[in-house]
């Protein structure tokens, strides 16, 4: 992938937002809460009989609230009650809300924006209504540094031999890493949370450690069918392990990357992983 400007840098995040649905789209709208808020954003998950309150994040200092919805492929009508309920039910259970804001996947229609000027604003002239739909957010998230993307949204950034992002993708289980592993010469250094705790960071370690014991003899097994299934095996109890802890992996692999210096070093594939949090349930 060439060195990545800022149109190009857009348009990707723009791709990655459009893949996401239900909880990891809240999640990813967690992150960039937390980056655009920092030392005020709280995300909020359901718990109990009475759910979120309407609020899948907020800001109690800024008294910003979030509503986040991946409505890709929604119908109007529904993304209209949608919008409705979590705006009123957040309204009854909240006090002093500045703006209430929804962040959706999706391209804004008209006839939302129509319903949101000309029936909800005009009954709540209190509160600053915003909806953030996928021009806006990936604007908002292409304008902020490229660490803070990478946080942001499922990329990282290959500093070698240019500047270039690459997209990862959720592993979940060790039949999607497999292609990966044995298809790689290499790994770039791994990149996990910054707040990990002692017992993390030994799973985390231990879980890249294996990924890469595996990748180096995955030429000799892949002959048997059997111990190819094993490997996977072991590699999804891994990952259950990592989601057990509320941590995700994401990889990917970087093409024609130099794998030896000098000024006609051998290129191959190296994989890369990449260790987030996600929000508890």
């Amino acid at each position: 992938m060439a060195a990545v400007d800022q149109n190009s840098l857009r348009k990707l995040v723009e791709g990655q937002l459009l893949r996401l649905e239900g909880s990891a789209f809240q999640d990813c709208m967690d992150r960039l809460g937390l980056e655009l808020y920092p030392g005020d954003y709280q995300p909020v998950r359901a718990a109990g009989p009475k759910g979120d309150t309407k609020n899948d994040g907020y800001c109690p200092k800024a008294r910003v609230f979030f509503a986040a919805h991946a409505t890709r492929g929604e119908r109007i009508d529904k993304t209209k009650a949608k919008i409705r309920g979590d705006l009123e039910g957040c309204l009854q259970e909240h006090r002093d809300v500045g703006v209430w804001r929804f962040l959706t996947n999706d391209t804004v229609l008209g006839e939302v924006d129509q319903f949101i000027d000309n029936e909800l604003r005009p009954l709540h002239r209190d509160v600053t209504i915003e909806v953030w739909g996928l021009k806006t957010l990936a604007d908002e998230i292409s304008k902020l540094k490229r660490d803070q993307v990478e946080r942001i949204i499922d990329v990282i950034s290959v500093d070698e031999p240019g500047l270039e992002v690459v997209v990862l993708d959720h592993v979940k289980t060790g039949r999607d890493l497999w292609p990966i592993l044995s298809g790689c010469l290499g790994w770039l250094e791994h990149v996990e949370p910054d707040d990990c705790t002692d017992e993390e960071q030994d799973l985390i370690d231990g879980a890249v450690q294996t990924f890469r014991d595996w990748s180096d003899i995955s030429g000799d097994i892949e002959f048997s069918r059997s111990s190819v299934r094993d490997a996977q095996r072991s590699i999804t109890a891994i990952l259950k392990d990592l989601a057990d802890k509320k941590l995700a992996l994401y990889a990917g692999t970087k093409d024609e990357y130099p794998l030896t210096g000098g000024p006609s070093p051998f290129l191959g594939t190296v994989a890369i992983f990449k260790i987030v949090r996600v929000a508890g349930e």
